[in-house]
């Protein structure tokens, strides 16, 4: 594929009818495992793989679910594990008597239990919910999402990724109020603190937190903190190694060639029963890589490794890939361990000979693949972080991931899953890159956050897009306040929260921004006429219309001089200058504005973009202001039918036209079809903004006046 051309974004299915589709012929004869490797390797090259048998939710639904679900391989036997797992049984099925603790170190397999529970759990048709704890800003959007799948309101969501006091109730009244039983499980909350409520001097004890007693559902918290005492009121589950009998069935079941009962026994001893470093040992030794694999031979080899057992583990896999030809292996872990450890698309890993490491890999059960994408054990990531020598792997990581985010463009609804699934990945560096990497890449990654943060803002996700912009601000205090790349980082953050609400906030923010890159960078620099023109909407957002036109007026002339009259920026001035000349009343001039630049935006952008339908928006309200209700509702419903093929069906701009449709319906008399649509958009911009959120008091209220007898007309902001 030259560099030009585009990825392809498939589901599996889809490949495979590709795969059909181009015949018999594409593919010679090889044998099966051959197959499977070669197709991989095409899916790497070529496809980004979305997710499958999934409903497209809603855009802040998709921002959420950033947050990785937990990847599970197939249910392996559970050995020495049975009486745990009926205790956890018990307990699930009376949860009053929770919440349950599991406890132990990394690898002892307390996911792998947890696993096991919630899979029982389901079968009882229980709601099942996994949220890894690991780090405080993926916990918060984590309970965000299980906040939005049970109804909560935007400022229920709003109040969990901040953070607030009173974020932890409103959680649990939801939880109190769902439709069916659950299972909670919160998983890697290795920091106990992180589940305890804000400035909270008892932790978890106090039950004030995220972790609580419930007749409705049972919480499942897995840790490596052993210490009772922070435990205090649950009960405590120690997942401890497994015995010498189990522990050698764990190798005797994976390499049942490597020996006999006695060999299998000493080498469990030598891993001290740990069930991570059991898997791997057992995984690499049934791989092939040896020529004569033995239990005896691998006992020998740990002695000759340093580190945690699990690293010892990992480095002989390691180092036997390198005699088997592939030490390129080890370069390929190193770097996947930079990323989140779930579903790191093999595209940020490229280097000679990835499809041989990878599969390499995953033969020794170092990683976990899925076509385009591979897992790793936050415990494997972590122990091969520890041995990232200097900042080259940490560079090449975040060179990677800033390339990826780079061939995407925020403003196109076909980019905006792939900002999700990279944005996981994007946190990670965040958290733990900072301290390795140089000004330069630290700014690398504060761009790439800010791109996202606008890809989340344009697809309607101002929460999710809130959160990752002050993420990056906290971990960007190395490049200081006034880098052009924080400031790009506070400029999507102002958006964001004009966005949610609270537009005197966002003015504060976008005239600080404003200040530091005039007095920086000067008026007429890219950056700074950005500035310029959010400020002159800040002010339509504050209803001051005329201010904003003056704004807008001086930001355009000087885009029109430094940018062109083409470029995409300088035609949003234009339109939102005509959105400030039609709101005060002049409708004739903004009718006459609007239609250049509709045609303008049809040449340089195209019919279908975004921003060309939002200017066809703003022509069919003008026409419905004059009167003409009949050809704005045919105007309204074309708009609504060119929208809905490139946004999704809850998107802010789907659900605004049906608004306003609506509108134009009832003044042409025909209320029930009107009531009917209101009531339509009203449950869903609920669900997808919150029912505190200012559209949805709009549509409520709106809705209140129809059924009075009377019509509110209709208005939005540019």
């Amino acid at each position: 594929m030259s560099n030009k051309e585009e990825r392809i974004s498939l589901t599996f299915a889809e490949v495979y009818l590709r795969a059909r589709a181009a015949g018999t012929r594409a593919f010679p004869p090889f044998d099966l495992r051959r197959g499977l490797d070669d197709l991989r390797a095409w899916v790497d090259r070529e496809v980004d793989i979305l997710e499958e048998n999934r409903d497209v939710g809603s855009a802040e639904e998709m921002a959420w679910d950033f947050v990785p679900a937990v990847v599970r391989g197939p249910r392996k036997e559970l050995r020495g594990r049975h009486g745990l797992l009926e205790e956890l049984v018990t307990l699930a099925r009376r949860p009053g008597d929770g919440p349950a603790v599991l406890v132990g170190e990394g690898g002892a397999g307390k996911s792998t239990l947890a696993a096991a529970l919630a899979e029982q759990a389901q079968g009882w048709d229980r709601h099942v919910w996994w949220v890894s704890a690991a780090e405080p800003t993926g916990f918060a959007m984590g309970l965000a999402g299980v906040a939005r799948e049970l109804g909560g309101t935007h400022a229920d969501m709003d109040s969990i990724v901040k953070g607030a006091v009173d974020a932890p109730d409103r959680f649990w009244r939801l939880l109190e109020n769902a439709p069916r039983e659950w299972l909670l499980v919160l998983d890697g909350a290795d920091d106990p603190w992180v589940l305890a409520v804000v400035d909270s001097s008892a932790g978890v004890q106090d039950r004030l937190g995220w972790v609580r007693t419930s007749r409705r559902g049972l919480v499942v918290v897995t840790s490596r903190e052993t210490d009772p005492r922070m435990w205090e009121g649950a009960r405590l589950f120690t997942v401890g190694h497994l015995g010498m009998a189990d522990a050698a069935q764990v190798l005797r079941d994976l390499a049942p060639e490597a020996g006999g009962e006695r060999e299998a026994r000493a080498l469990a001893h030598r891993l001290d029963g740990l069930p991570l470093a059991l898997h791997l040992a057992g995984t690499y030794l049934r791989s092939g890589v040896e020529q004569k694999p033995s239990f005896a031979a691998y006992d020998h080899n740990l002695g000759n490794v340093e580190g945690s057992t699990v690293a010892r583990t990992a480095e002989i896999s390691l180092d036997g890939l390198a005699r088997h030809g592939i030490p390129h292996a080890r370069k390929l872990l190193r770097l996947a361990s930079c990323y989140a450890p779930t579903s790191i698309p093999t595209h940020l890993l490229a280097m000679t000979g990835l499809e041989e490491a990878v599969v390499g890999l995953r033969d020794v059960g170092l990683i976990q693949r899925d076509f385009a994408a591979v897992t790793l054990h936050p415990v494997v990531a972590a122990a091969n972080r520890a041995d990232l020598q200097g900042p080259d792997v940490w560079h090449t990581a975040v060179e990677s991931l800033v390339g990826a985010l780079g061939k995407l463009r925020f403003d196109l609804p076909d980019h905006w899953p792939r900002y999700r699934l990279l944005a996981q990945h994007l946190l990670q560096l965040l958290a733990t890159a900072g301290e390795h990497v140089d000004r330069e890449h630290l700014a690398l990654l504060v761009d790439a956050a800010a791109d996202a943060a606008e890809a989340f803002n344009c697809s309607g996700a101002g929460t999710a897009a809130s959160t990752l912009c002050r993420t990056t601000l906290a971990r960007s205090a190395a490049l200081g306040k006034e880098h052009p790349a924080v400031l790009r980082a506070r400029h999507q953050l102002a958006w964001a929260v004009a966005d949610g609400g609270d537009p005197a906030q966002a003015e504060a923010i976008y005239r600080d921004v404003l200040d530091v890159r005039v007095r920086l960078l000067g008026d007429s620099h890219p950056d700074t006429l950005a500035s310029r023109h959010e400020f002159a909407w800040i002010a339509t957002c504050l209803g001051r219309w005329a201010e904003a036109e003056q704004r807008y007026r001086d930001a355009l002339r000087d885009k029109l001089t430094y940018l062109g009259p083409d470029a995409p920026a300088t035609l949003t001035t234009r339109h939102e200058l005509a959105c400030a000349i039609a709101r005060q009343g002049r409708l004739d001039a903004a009718l006459s504005a609007f239609r250049d630049i509709l045609r303008d935006r049809q040449r340089v952008l195209g019919d279908d973009h975004r921003q060309t339908l939002q200017t066809r928006h703003e022509l069919a309200w003008i026409t419905a202001k004059r009167g003409d209700w009949e050809k704005a509702e045919a105007m309204y419903r074309h708009l609504l039918d060119l929208r809905q093929q490139v946004l999704e069906s809850d998107h802010p701009d789907v659900l605004l036209t049906q608004h306003e449709l609506a509108w134009t319906i009832a003044c042409q008399g025909r209320r029930t079809e009107a009531e009917s649509l209101y009531r339509h958009v009203l449950d869903r911009r609920s669900r997808t903004l919150g029912s505190d959120h200012p559209d949805t008091e709009t549509t409520r209220w709106t809705l209140s006046e129809l059924r009075q007898g009377r019509i509110a007309h209709a208005s939005h902001l540019a």
